[in-house]
């Protein structure tokens, strides 16, 4: 259980850092926020921002419980982190690498959509239908298409 324990610190460390990045970035300076958010996840993950765009589906949101608990802020928090490199991809031209992110942001946004004991406003609504417009038009692996698709149809990945 200690090692569940320490990496659980890890990620509230990281969400905590990126929450706070996102709140200070400028949409302006697109360049920093990825440094930032790379930074971030070489101090509290041992990995890079590159690591969490093409991380598979089902460790993404394994990245996002707590024992068997589903931990809301974690996965708004990468989502918003994942919804922000994306546009940052978008902006430079890189359709593959920002449908990978939209992609992981929007199966996170869905996957806390459905769950009954996580606090969404409204506002996650309209960030999904927007996701789902830039995911349809850019390039999204294989797996986390099929992640997509069973959350939307089955309600579980």
């Amino acid at each position: 259980m200690i090692q569940q324990d320490v990496l659980m610190r890890q990620i509230r460390q990281f969400t905590k850092a990126i929450a706070t990045l996102l709140g200070q970035s400028s949409r302006e300076q697109p360049d920093d926020l990825l440094r930032g958010i790379d930074e971030a996840c070489r101090t509290h993950l041992n990995g890079r921002a590159e690591d969490l765009r093409t991380l598979p589906p089902d460790a993404l949101l394994e990245l996002c419980h707590d024992n068997d608990r589903f931990v809301p802020d974690v996965a708004q928090t990468l989502a918003r982190a994942l919804h922000r490199m994306g546009e940052t991809y978008a902006y430079r031209d890189a359709d593959e690498k920002a449908g990978a992110s939209f992609a992981r942001s929007l199966l996170l946004y869905r996957h806390l959509l459905q769950d009954p004991d996580a606090p969404v406003s409204w506002q996650v609504g309209t960030t999904v239908a927007a996701l789902s417009e830039r995911v349809e038009a850019l390039p999204v692996d294989d797996a986390t298409t099929e992640a997509l698709k069973a959350l939307r149809n089955n309600g579980t990945p």
